[in-house]
């Protein structure tokens, strides 16, 4: 009997995070969320302590204004499971659910996370399992709703008036199987930080990169698709396009000279308004001296890019 009832919860957990997403207002959210999903679906199924995938979990759904809005509409829609049309056998298992969850430090926490926009989809994740967020993602994606919003709104980008100066090869560049970007959640320690920059997914990287200047209030996408131009991302800045090259090297592997008159090359032939190299090693003397001698290009080393995630950056 409870492994039925704990089955139709879990089956009415899942229409209710998928609802809550579908009801996001821009299709962009909606994308992210799909995103935000699979990463915690990572995150559940993997060897970490409980204490450690909580925390995790939690800094996923800090990462997105969107990811919390959606996270405080399923809360709230849970926290009122009392005067709600949720069915009389979720009424009665979900508290004792969120309760019996040992997970989070000490007994009554699952309780104390009814209460929290964050805490309780984040208990409700893990009660649901690898599987049931699977069910979510599957809910989803059948949708026509959730499209990558990027690829809807590319013509519009291209034909923006501030991209005038933009060569006809960079805008097709621009349109190159784009992705959204995304910020990745990371570890606080320092040291951790730039171990986990250096190890991810080179394209998890190039996301994750141009989700610094999506933060900035810029529109801001990477590309999947190799160009000759030795660019990973793009951004609209008011004053025309920023185009950004990810060089996600070996500490002891220093970007040197020839990348950056290569890519002040790209710069000035196929008018962008400013160029940025990002590295999670360094720049060698000669880079640095080349890339002085303009003021297109902006470089971006490991000790930067820490400070990155401490203060968002400013695009001027």
């Amino acid at each position: 009997m409870l492994d039925a009832i704990t089955s139709k919860t879990k089956k009415q957990l899942v229409r209710l995070f998928a609802s809550a997403i579908k009801h996001s207002t821009r299709p962009e959210d909606r994308v992210l969320a799909i995103e935000w999903l699979g990463q915690s679906r990572d995150i559940v199924a993997s060897d970490l302590p409980p204490m450690e995938k909580f925390r995790k979990l939690n800094e996923l759904v800090n990462s997105r204004t969107a990811i919390k809005a959606i996270a405080a509409s399923i809360s709230e829609a849970v926290s009122s499971y009392r005067k709600s049309g949720l069915p009389l056998s979720m009424k009665i298992a979900l508290p004792a659910t969120l309760a019996a969850l040992p997970l989070v430090g000490g007994q009554g926490a699952g309780i104390a996370a009814l209460g929290s926009a964050i805490g309780m989809p984040v208990l409700l994740l893990i009660f649901l399992g690898t599987a049931g967020i699977t069910s979510i993602i599957e809910a989803l994606v059948t949708s026509p709703e959730a499209r990558p919003h990027i690829t809807e709104i590319m013509d519009v980008i291209v034909k923006d008036e501030r991209l005038r100066r933009a060569s006809v090869e960079m805008k097709a560049a621009m349109a190159q199987q784009p992705m959204d970007a995304n910020r990745y959640a990371m570890p606080v320690e320092e040291m951790a930080l730039r171990k986990q920059l250096a190890e991810m997914d080179p394209f998890h990287f190039e996301r994750h990169i141009m989700s610094f200047f999506e933060a900035a209030g810029l529109e801001a996408w990477a590309t999947r698709k190799s160009n000759d131009m030795g660019v990973d991302g793009f951004a609209v800045h008011t004053d025309g396009l920023l185009v950004v090259q990810c060089k996600r090297n070996a500490p002891d592997n220093k970007v040197g000279r020839p990348t950056i008159q290569q890519f002040k090359g790209v710069i000035e032939e196929h008018g962008a308004f400013r160029g940025y190299i990002v590295t999670t090693s360094s720049f060698t003397d000669d880079a640095k001296q080349s890339a002085q001698m303009t003021d297109k290009i902006f470089l971006v080393d490991i000790e930067a890019l820490v400070l990155w995630h401490e203060t968002t950056p400013v695009f001027v």
